[in-house]
């Protein structure tokens, strides 16, 4: 049996855990705060660049023409100030939560496990951590685990690695962002050489959409009640997630197999 034992906390797989937050949001800060202190993580709170304290030096440096709101704004700029934070530090990994982001009850002993696979990976990656009630492709749901290479779809919970970081400050050296962060990260990361990645049963959950907070970024979201919300996700993780894991594998099973 080999003598190294897998880390035990959140805090032993990451050199950081940033949550990305807003000065005024104390209902959310208050839950996050609750929240990581019952899984024993320790973190640091990025209040930085909040949407009404955008410098618009900075932000005429950072973004191109387009017409992203400032709250999408500040999300590209908080996690930018995280990726120059690592690389100034030395960060090798970085756990960037979101501060709605709800964590699943085994969350620790799944993560560590997500982290151990990482160790295998080249450097140079994002694990996704969220998409309960993402659309997926068939193949996801045959696939081993419990990492799966697939383009992130959202950013409420994601891991970076040093190389990945790094890349992305030297492709912002020659590139304006135009886009939201999801879909900034899905544009640069396969320019840059970045794998991205998915962990085959999802630990996180996006609070403003299992019905807990009202959505900050989502204008459909906004348009309606927590609860409606609440339901819409139950039936997206049932109809995306549930139903198809059970119709891919029961055609799986009865598929002719190849020799």
């Amino acid at each position: 049996m080999s003598s190294r034992q897998s880390p035990r906390r959140v805090n032993d797989c990451v050199d950081a855990v940033c949550v990305l937050s807003v000065r005024s949001f104390t209902q959310r800060i208050a839950f996050m705060r609750e929240q990581l202190a019952r899984h024993g993580i320790e973190c640091r709170f990025v209040f930085e660049h909040d949407a009404d304290a955008i410098d618009p030096a900075l932000a005429a440096a950072i973004f191109g023409a387009c017409d992203l709101a400032p709250a999408h704004q500040s999300l590209v700029l908080k996690n930018i100030k995280v990726w120059r934070d690592a690389v100034a530090h030395g960060w090798r990994r970085v756990l960037v939560l979101e501060d709605d982001a709800v964590l699943d009850e085994h969350f620790t002993r799944r993560f560590v496990e997500a982290l151990d696979a990482a160790d295998r990976l080249a450097p140079g990656w994002l694990l996704f951590l969220g998409g309960h009630d993402t659309k997926v492709p068939d193949w996801y749901f045959l696939a081993p685990g419990p990492l799966v290479p697939l383009s992130v779809a959202t950013t409420e919970a994601c891991v970076h690695d040093l190389t990945a970081m790094q890349r992305r400050l030297q492709w912002l050296q020659s590139n304006r962002v135009t886009l939201a962060l999801d879909h900034l990260l899905r544009r640069m990361d396969p320019q840059c050489g970045t794998a991205q990645y998915w962990l085959r049963h999802p630990i996180v959950e996006q609070g403003s959409v299992v019905g807990l907070f009202d959505s900050a970024l989502d204008s459909v979201r906004l348009g309606h009640s927590r609860l409606y919300n609440r339901l819409r996700n139950r039936w997206n993780k049932f109809r995306r997630r549930r139903w198809r894991e059970w119709r891919v594998r029961l055609l799986a099973a009865f598929s002719p197999r190849r020799s």
